[in-house]
Order: C-alpha cells, then sequence, then structure tokens
C-alpha cells in the first residue's frame, strides 16, 4: 500500500478508508478539507455535491471544445507540420512546440484513464468515435452519472481530479505560455465566483481578461474594454454659446 502524499491522487490506506467510510457528503471536499471544516452533502445517489458534479461536467465538455484549438497551437508559425512540395523546393516542417504537446499528452492520459475505468468496472461500450475530444463529449453526456455514483468512491474522487486536470491542461495548451498582471479592484462578474480579473497576454499576443478562480470566465481585452467604458457615467457637456 503506498505511503500518504498530499495530493488529491493519494491511494494510501488511510485516505481509501476516509472515501469508503464517508456517507452523504461530497468526497471531493472530504478528502481536501481541514479538520473541523464542514462539509458539503453529496446529491442523493451521487459521491459529489452539486458544485463538483456541475464541474466535473463542465470541465469534460472543455475538453471537447477546445480540444481543436490546442492543437492548432501545436505549431508556431502556419502551413502545419507536414513537408510539402513546392516548385521543385521542400517547405521545412513547422517546429512543434514541446509544451503543448506535452498538455494534450496528459490530457489525452487523463481522460482515457477515466474511460478504461468505467469499461473495466462498468462494462461500458466504447462509442465508435474514440478521439479524446469525443470521448470528453460523450463522458459529460453519457457517462458522468457512473462516475459520480460509482460504488467505489476514491474512483470517483481520483476520476474527477484527473478530469479537472486534463481540463487545467488543455487551457494552458490553449492560452499558451503567458504574461499576467492583476487589474486592480476588478472583480469577475461571474454568479458565485467574484475572483480576482487578470489582463493575460497570450502566445499569439493577443489579450485577454481571465478570471483568477476559474480560467473558463475570460473574454477578449477589447470587448471588456467596451463594456468597462459603457458603464462609466458620462460627464455632461456644457451647453454650446452662442456667439454674442
Amino acid at each position: 500500500m503506498p505511503e500518504h502524499v498530499e495530493s488529491p491522487y493519494c491511494g494510501c490506506w488511510g485516505c481509501i478508508q476516509v472515501a469508503e467510510k464517508s456517507v452523504g457528503v461530497c468526497v471531493v471536499h472530504l478528502m481536501a478539507s481541514a479538520d473541523g471544516v464542514q462539509v458539503p452533502r453529496a446529491m442523493p445517489g451521487l459521491n459529489l455535491c452539486g458544485e463538483c458534479n456541475d464541474r466535473m461536467i463542465a470541465d469534460l465538455r472543455f475538453v471537447a471544445e477546445r480540444w481543436d484549438e490546442a492543437q492548432e497551437a501545436l505549431h508556431s508559425g502556419s502551413g502545419g507540420g507536414g513537408s510539402e512540395r513546392h516548385a521543385q523546393r521542400i517547405e521545412a516542417p513547422v517546429p512543434i512546440n514541446v509544451a503543448v504537446s506535452d498538455a494534450l499528452l496528459v490530457a489525452r492520459d487523463n481522460i482515457w484513464s477515466v474511460v478504461l475505468r468505467l469499461v473495466d468496472d462498468h462494462g461500458v461500450r466504447l462509442p465508435e468515435d474514440q478521439t479524446t475530444p469525443s470521448l470528453a463529449e460523450w463522458l459529460s453526456r453519457r457517462q458522468a452519472v457512473k462516475i459520480a455514483e460509482s460504488k467505489d468512491k476514491m474512483f470517483t474522487k481520483t476520476a474527477y481530479w484527473w478530469i479537472a486536470d486534463a481540463a487545467d491542461w488543455i487551457a494552458t495548451a490553449s492560452y499558451g505560455q503567458e504574461t499576467s498582471v492583476e487589474i486592480p479592484e476588478q472583480y469577475c462578474k461571474r454568479p458565485g465566483c467574484g475572483a480576482q480579473l487578470n489582463v493575460v497576454e497570450t502566445r499569439a499576443g493577443t489579450r485577454i481578461v481571465r478570471c483568477s478562480g476559474d480560467s473558463k470566465h475570460a473574454v477578449q481585452w477589447d470587448t471588456w474594454s467596451q463594456m468597462l467604458r459603457a458603464r462609466k457615467p458620462r460627464r455632461a457637456r456644457p451647453p454650446k454659446l452662442g456667439r454674442v
């Protein structure tokens, strides 16, 4: 049995016992909460609270929706990665962005880890389209309940973090290596959020405004600037004076 480690993936005997003996509470919050902190109740028949269940499904859909965008970031230039012949001339392949490639690999492995556990433990049949974005969409629409209601509560907890980690890696691949600066006294307006807003310059040189609490709460800089200007009260113009 492995030793305890400070990680959401810990599978030591103590963590397994805590998870398996939990009754009616969210297994994700239970494993992450400090002693004495009240743990939210799980939804009826599930191992997750409503917040964690919704977040897991949203993360799966985020992976599905952003996968193609992340793949486009594999190459730093245009024209794709293959060699093409132009008038007796061979174009060299465009270099692959290793950081993005690694992010896609981790995200793919995490999604497949969840899928294979469902196949082994629940006997589910895989869909015909077994690409990573299609599998993520399939999990969100058809298999999320099986993950959340599994009799193996450690699987529910581990699958939740595998999926969350996959979404984080896809966000990193999509947004790229970036610079981020806090916007003073500006906070996310999404319901229930309120985290600090940052202005971020992506790998492509574009600027976006992103919530520090949830990377999926983001808007283009130009759009945000227009919204901010629209909310500011306009100074009344002085009346035009006629000629004397």
